[in-house]
């Protein structure tokens, strides 16, 4: 009989369902959306770029108002006792963070068109405008905590898909796990994160389909 079966500890000395936890933490904190936006905005701006170092500065330029703004705001909120955690994870707190976000993704959309930033970002961001508003109309008037961890995720790999290939379709394994992580945390339930992931695939597909890339 194994150690973890004789012992009910792990092989790293830790009980199955604290080694468990603490992996569901650490994918849901590596796959987070901000994380996620780095990588995502970054291979947006590149794609087809014959200037890389103004294509970095526009993703300088979007992080800011897609991701720091907001984090920022939220980090406020934590130390003031507004939210509960960075998660937000209560849905009657997600108000504030909703429309922060719109309105920043909103004012950088803005200014790429002012500046005429890559076509593929704007694209992008109209795309996160979209499933912003569809996921804060589900959390607030649907009473439904929609996975936003999920949305995230899929609308990221969604994206990338439509401009490199196939070569990035094994990334849709990390949507499900990135789903079986907020579900083991008790974040979400499996409706959803189903829902967050395939409501944003969906979304993602037809703003490409319609606003092209």
């Amino acid at each position: 009989m194994s150690n973890t079966l004789s012992t009910g500890v792990s092989p790293a000395g830790l009980p199955p369902r604290t080694l468990r936890l603490r992996i569901a933490h650490s994918i849901s904190a590596i796959l987070s959306p901000p994380v996620v936006s780095i990588p995502t905005i970054l291979l947006v701006a590149l794609y087809r770029t014959s200037n890389q170092l103004q294509a970095i500065g526009y993703t300088l330029l979007t992080l800011f108002f897609v991701s720091v703004g907001p984090m920022l705001y939220i980090l406020i909120g934590v130390k003031l006792g507004k939210f509960t955690d960075m998660d937000v994870s209560k849905r009657s707190q997600r108000v504030g963070p909703f429309i922060i976000c719109l309105l920043s993704v909103l004012v950088v959309f803005s200014l790429l068109g002012l500046i005429h930033g890559p076509h593929t970002l704007r694209t992008a961001l109209l795309m996160t405008l979209f499933i912003g508003c569809i996921m804060m109309l589900v959390t607030l008037w649907g009473r439904w905590k929609i996975s936003i961890h999920a949305s995230s995720l899929a609308g990221a790999v969604t994206l990338l898909t439509a401009l490199y290939g196939q070569v990035v379709l094994p990334a849709y394994a990390l949507v499900a796990l990135v789903c079986w992580s907020r579900v083991v945390l008790h974040r979400h339930t499996t409706g959803q994160v189903i829902a967050g992931s395939l409501v944003t695939i969906g979304i993602a597909a037809l703003t490409l389909a319609l606003y092209g890339i």
